[in-house]
């Protein structure tokens, strides 16, 4: 079972273990592939400036996953996953859909029609997610120096 709970910068070993694990994100994120207590650090402080809901994903009593979403981004007032990261070693069994229906779900609730978010162009795997999921490109953009693909799904 795909649960969630508040993440907060009291659990940010968590938060570094499930990071860590996928070297490959980190290196097209932050161009190195394992990050540190300070970059957690910084990602708190961005998120409190930017109103997100940071969650862990549970599968029974495991940690496997981490999401951070808006329900209104300031810049379009409309829903915004800003990382969704699983453990590697829970990736390939389902547990990516399951977590996003979750997530999903939780922003139905708020009342919203679509969700949008960013991936790094590059990310061909990320692309394909969630382009199973009903993701479709709206527009690409540079953001931290690279190029992202912005994309949305209508519920």
């Amino acid at each position: 079972m795909i649960t969630s709970e508040m993440n907060d910068i009291s659990k940010w070993q968590i938060e570094l273990e499930i990071m860590n694990s996928n070297s490959n994100y980190n290196l097209m994120s932050k161009n190195k592939n394992t990050i540190n207590f300070e970059d957690i650090q910084s990602e708190y402080e961005e998120s409190k400036k930017l109103n997100t809901t940071r969650l862990l994903i549970k599968k029974n009593k495991s940690y496997i996953g981490l999401v951070d979403y808006c329900i209104n981004n300031s810049s379009d007032n409309t829903p915004w996953i800003s990382l969704f990261v699983i453990h590697k070693q829970y990736q390939g069994a389902g547990n990516s859909l399951v977590a996003y229906e979750h997530i999903e779900n939780l922003i139905r609730q708020e009342q919203k029609e679509k969700l949008r978010l960013a991936v790094h162009k590059e990310n061909s795997r990320g692309i394909d997610f969630w382009s199973k999921l009903g993701f479709k490109k709206y527009k690409e953009v540079i953001f931290e120096d690279k190029p992202h693909l912005c994309l949305e799904k209508n519920f």
